[in-house]
């Protein structure tokens, strides 16, 4: 089997610098050689998304060409129902013996309410990245019994097959898509959001306007 695999999922309407930035400290954080950023067909929780997939995957493209260790796989896009976690965690567990799903603090709380996800812990280890202020939900750490499965180490998580969670303190990159595609609409200036490239093809493509 493969060495671990990190796995960060999302929309991506549009990909913005704190997705990358998650992915490119996912890496660092847990010194793992490759991530895959797989961008969601039809969400189970969020509403449809407002570019088409093909978009989404061209956008993703340019904004991670400059980093060899991210990839972008499209396995979500090429099933025409819901994308399921639980789904893909399983396909990707055919080549590696260990998986790391990345979340932010509002879908980890939210964890309960996905189909089939206590499986999502056999399949694969959580590493959590928060944010200043973020609330973890005490009815979520209990229905994952974090006393059993919190590691507090890189070594301790990867050690392991599956089944602990991290929480990471030191990601702090606040950003949404739906306020991006706001500004997007009203015409102001994204630069500071999204990759340069990302905005031209935005432009080229008359993404987001109404």
């Amino acid at each position: 089997m493969s060495s671990p695999l990190i796995v960060l999922g999302g929309l991506f309407d549009p990909v913005h610098k704190g997705h990358v930035s998650a992915a490119l400290f996912a890496l660092e954080f847990l010194s793992v050689q490759r991530l895959k950023m797989i961008p969601c067909h039809l969400p189970n929780h969020k509403a449809v998304p407002a570019t088409q997939a093909e978009h989404r995957m061209a956008m993703l493209e340019l904004a991670t060409a400059s980093y060899p260790k991210i990839e972008v796989d499209p396995i979500e896009l090429q099933r025409d129902r819901v994308s399921y976690t639980v789904d893909t965690l399983t396909e990707l567990k055919k080549q590696h013996s260990v998986l790391v799903f990345v979340l932010g603090v509002d879908s980890f709380n939210s964890l309960p309410d996905w189909h089939d996800w206590r499986q999502i812990l056999e399949l694969s280890h959580l590493l959590v990245l928060s944010r200043t202020g973020a609330i973890l939900s005490d009815e979520t750490l209990n229905a994952v019994d974090v006393k059993h499965r919190r590691v507090d180490s890189s070594e301790q998580m990867l050690s392991s097959a599956n089944g602990k969670i991290m929480f990471c303190e030191d990601f702090d990159y606040d950003m949404a898509s739906s306020e991006i595609r706001k500004k997007i609409t009203r015409g102001d200036d994204v630069s500071a959001e999204l990759d340069a490239k990302v905005v031209q093809y935005i432009r080229d493509n008359s993404l987001y306007q109404n």
